[in-house]
């Protein structure tokens, strides 16, 4: 999908100053989303290729069956957050879990400190992950980032 199908917010011809850049912010949302559920089919193929491989142990199969679960919990988590924070007002939010950390992008230039308490609270809820290991990135640093290592 290309920026002048993504939806009604993207337009050719801008009659508002920002509204390239809101379009810009889904555009990349999108695809941060779109990565990241490639990434984990990836992982989901090979792990099942381990379930179903008979001859491997059954404790490296339980293995892998256990890691689909736990991928699965944060699949769940991460899209019960993203709703929580969509209908708190931030859209186009990515979250992403790994562990013990939450990493959030916000396409916003800048977060509040009432905007990031609130994200933070609504994280921490749904995740159960400390505040101290929630990070949260507004879009135009996570698009400095991203260009910097596509140059690279």
């Amino acid at each position: 999908m290309d920026a002048g199908t993504a939806g009604d917010s993207s337009r050719t011809v801008t009659e508002t100053p920002g509204e390239a850049v809101l379009a810009g912010a889904s555009t990349y949302m999108a695809q941060a989303r779109i990565d990241r559920e490639q990434i984990r089919s990836q992982n989901k193929d090979t792990l099942n290729e381990i379930i179903n491989n008979t001859n491997l142990s059954e404790t490296e199969r339980q293995s892998a069956v256990q890691s689909m679960v736990e991928m699965t919990e944060l699949v769940e988590k991460e899209s019960a957050t993203e709703l929580l924070l969509e209908a708190k007002g931030f859209t186009d939010v990515v979250v992403n879990l790994t562990g013990e950390t939450a990493d959030i992008v916000v396409p916003m230039k800048e977060v509040t400190e009432e905007q990031r308490a609130q994200i933070e609270d609504i994280v921490t809820r749904k995740t159960g992950i400390g505040v101290e290991n929630i990070v949260i990135t507004p879009m135009s640093s996570a698009a400095d980032t991203a260009a910097e290592e596509s140059a690279q």
